[in-house]
């Protein structure tokens, strides 16, 4: 804890050394030149722009995950040949081609630029997942799950780390739960998509599920197209491709409202051309901090990428129909969807971010608890156990995203971070994927008590680390020379050189 705390004194005391600039707290001696109203004006700009782009790419990458869910209430089994047990080894293989390239893939996007690196990644997937309406057998269903796990690597950290250079850590929280809407939205209308093309049965010789590939992968491929054209490149270069340069989203006012008082929160963002280096990426992968923050998306990941795959299955085995099975799992997404923005505003709003992850983790208690004794109910009553045990698994992962986010010291130590927690909820999908088995039919009660344990260990770590970070800051506040945030050199009107620091305190 206490090489964590002191990660950033060299850095300070370098700067120190530098005769030309000396460091200013920004908290005492910096005064913004602009209206709080101007603030939001640019504020709510940037949310109507970055956002829905972010939001609707997040939105295909899980579509064309996710409707392998989709396509087993239709043939895709007896067509291909396999079983449950092989349709898991698929999702595990997709999850480890995520693992495998997630941090390589956040590298190269600081080199490339995010419009350039995460729209040749949608593209590329989407052609991928298209394609999947080829296959014939065993293999080819593998090939296709890897391939399509290798080219979504890096995205969603990517994605994250991006979004964090334009928002303060007070906005950051409601935000990522906003571009994980894209994730929920997709989690659930997915399955109302799904519902509608495989209603059509066979059309042309060409079975409903292969059907639901080549639509959805076209949708992909169009919504990277959108994303090439209208993402802004940066903080500081607001003009998207579509505009040739001719005209940007904000004008010269506002870019510099939206640059300056995101440094003036977090100083550490003044890096312009970010370089992650081979210690940087080690550092941290050691710190404590970070690894349990990784424990807990990983924990909470299991038992959603198990209920989330095999809902649909679930709610088909009461009785119900394909296409209604599908329809009624999509309710658990809008309600997860519903919630995660509502906390997220809470964690912005409170400046806490443990209470509403304990809050998620009990919910999920409480809903596993439920479905692990309704095999003794009616049927329409275990359809709703099984929603609610949807409802609010993932949301866990994601408010814990944000709060990692903000409690990342420096941008290296933030963009290995995001990929190390995808990686983490990737790797979740890995075990989430082999938690129902075909043995475990059709009460699937191992399962079920999987994830109800899952979700009790998800709250005891959840408190763990509230509890390390406010005796940490009780601590910091005991001591004058605590670790500081440093950034860029600025020049003052009498021409001395100031470099901007923030005293660090951990968010809780």
């Amino acid at each position: 804890m206490m090489a964590a705390e002191k990660s950033l004194e060299p850095a300070y005391k370098a700067t120190q050394s530098d005769e030309e600039a000396s460091p200013v707290n920004v908290d005492e001696s910096i005064a913004v030149d602009w209206t709080e109203a101007e603030e939001h004006a640019v504020k709510r700009k940037i949310d109507f722009i970055l956002l829905p782009i972010l939001c609707l790419a997040f939105f295909a990458l899980q579509m064309d995950r996710g409707n392998i869910s989709n396509a087993l209430t239709s043939t895709i089994t007896q067509d291909l040949g396999i079983d449950t047990n092989q349709i898991n080894v698929g999702s595990s293989l997709l999850s480890a081609g995520i693992v495998l390239l997630e941090i390589p893939s956040n590298v190269l996007l600081q080199r490339v630029g995010p419009q350039k690196w995460l729209s040749g990644q949608i593209i590329a997937w989407g052609l991928v997942a298209t394609f999947q309406n080829f296959i014939t057998n065993y293999g080819g269903y593998l090939a296709t799950r890897i391939l399509l796990g290798l080219c979504e690597a890096g995205f969603i950290p990517g994605a994250l780390y991006t979004m964090s250079t334009w928002y303060k850590k007070s906005e950051t929280s409601l935000r990522v739960s906003i571009f994980f809407l894209g994730n929920l939205i997709a989690a659930a209308t997915t399955s109302l998509i799904g519902a509608g093309i495989l209603s059509m049965g066979d059309r042309d010789g060409i079975s409903g599920w292969r059907w639901l590939f080549i639509v959805e992968g076209a949708i992909t491929i169009g919504i990277g197209i959108i994303f090439i054209l209208f993402l802004p490149p940066s903080v500081r270069d607001t003009s998207p491709l579509i505009s040739f340069g001719r005209w940007s989203y904000l004008n010269r006012r506002e870019s510099y409202i939206l640059v300056r008082r995101v440094i003036l929160d977090d100083p550490a963002k003044s890096t312009n051309h970010l370089r992650i280096s081979g210690s940087d990426v080690w550092a941290t992968v050691k710190n404590p901090r970070i690894l349990v923050h990784v424990v807990i998306s990983m924990t909470a990941t299991i038992p959603v990428t198990a209920i989330n795959t095999y809902g649909p299955s679930v709610i088909k085995s009461l009785g119900y129909g394909a296409v209604r099975a599908n329809a009624i799992a999509s309710s658990g997404s809008f309600i997860a969807a519903i919630m995660t923005v509502f906390l997220g505003w809470i964690c912005d709003t409170t400046k806490r971010r443990g209470p509403a992850l304990l809050l998620a983790g009990i919910w999920s208690l409480i809903a596993f608890t439920c479905l692990r004794e309704s095999w003794r109910w009616s049927a329409d009553r275990k359809c709703v156990a099984v929603i609610f045990s949807m409802a609010m698994n993932s949301t866990i992962h994601i408010l814990n995203v944000g709060w990692l986010s903000v409690n990342c010291q420096s941008p290296q130590q933030r963009s290995v971070a995001m990929a190390m927690i995808i990686m983490s909820a990737n790797a979740g999908g890995i075990a989430g994927s082999q938690v129902f088995r075909t043995q475990d039919a059709p009460l699937y009660l191992t399962a079920i008590t999987a994830c109800l344990g899952l979700a009790v260990a998800s709250i005891v770590e959840v408190i763990g680390q509230s509890t390390w970070y406010i005796l940490s800051n009780r601590k910091l506040e005991k001591k004058n020379d605590g670790p500081v945030v440093v950034g860029k050199v600025e020049q003052t009107p009498d021409g001395r050189g100031v470099e901007l620091v923030r005293k660090w305190r951990w968010t809780l």
